[in-house]
């Protein structure tokens, strides 16, 4: 089974040799996430093979031979997911039906055959205990300048309601360590900001809607906004494309 240390190392590998048509750029490294981490699902249902997941499951294809009875013409989510592969395919000059073969990669190779699909880890925040399910609390990144940190990013690749929780509870935790840490520095407060490919509306509006967040960062927000036409509050999501250049003010 690789390592935590092994699953980073072959994720950025992978990353940095996918397809990038214009040249990989923090513009374009949206699409070098989804090649290296996006899978499909298979559907076999009212005319899809497979569609990519960018939903649960059971909205992508019936989960009881009731639901097959009732879903006699596709539903919401999988046009959706289908204009999303459809989206990607331009993207990358290659024909829809051919784009499973181009996404999972990471999971494709044989080290994790059988594996189930789960997060990387990210650094562990020293010295700080954060309530909640996890006994091991741990962050993604921390940028820090002059030995002081500046902001905490929190990477979920998708909000199940037990991440949701996560974030309610680690947020105000890491601020509070903050402020009496390092209350005497001149910088008045951390940033924490939470990267997601989650596409639920539901679940998006109820991280913008904590206060303790400061930012909500998508992998690529035209993907929701623009392709799955799911606008409205969520145009406040921020692009990872413009999170990435906005680290040079960090």
């Amino acid at each position: 089974m690789p390592t935590r240390e092994q699953t980073i190392a072959d994720a950025v590998q992978i990353f940095e040799h996918t397809e990038y048509p214009s040249g990989l750029s923090a513009n374009t490294a949206w699409l070098g996430i989804y090649q290296t981490l996006l899978w499909y699902e298979p559907v076999n249902w009212v005319g899809f093979t497979d569609l990519p997941h960018i939903i649960d499951a059971d909205k992508l294809r019936p989960s009881s031979p009731a639901k097959k009875r009732a879903w006699t013409k596709p539903q919401v989510w999988q046009r959706r997911a289908e204009a999303f592969s459809t989206y990607i395919a331009r993207q990358l000059a290659c024909p829809a039906d051919n784009l499973s073969s181009k996404t999972d990669l990471l999971m494709k190779r044989p080290d994790y055959e059988g594996m189930q699909r789960q997060n990387s880890l990210g650094i562990a925040f020293p010295g700080v205990e954060v309530p909640g399910r996890s006994s091991t609390p741990s962050i993604d990144l921390l940028a820090i300048d002059s030995n002081i940190p500046q902001v905490v990013v929190s990477a979920k690749w998708s909000l199940r309601h037990d991440r949701l929780n996560d974030i309610t509870n680690e947020c105000p935790v890491y601020k509070a360590a903050y402020q009496r840490i390092y209350r005497q520095t001149r910088r008045a407060k951390l940033l924490y900001y939470v990267v997601t490919n989650e596409f639920d509306p539901s679940r998006l509006n109820k991280v913008l809607d904590d206060t303790c967040v400061d930012g909500v960062v998508h992998v690529h927000k035209a993907a929701v906004t623009e392709v799955c036409k799911l606008n409205g509050r969520l145009t406040q999501l921020i692009d990872l494309a413009d999170f990435i250049k906005s680290t040079a003010s960090w």
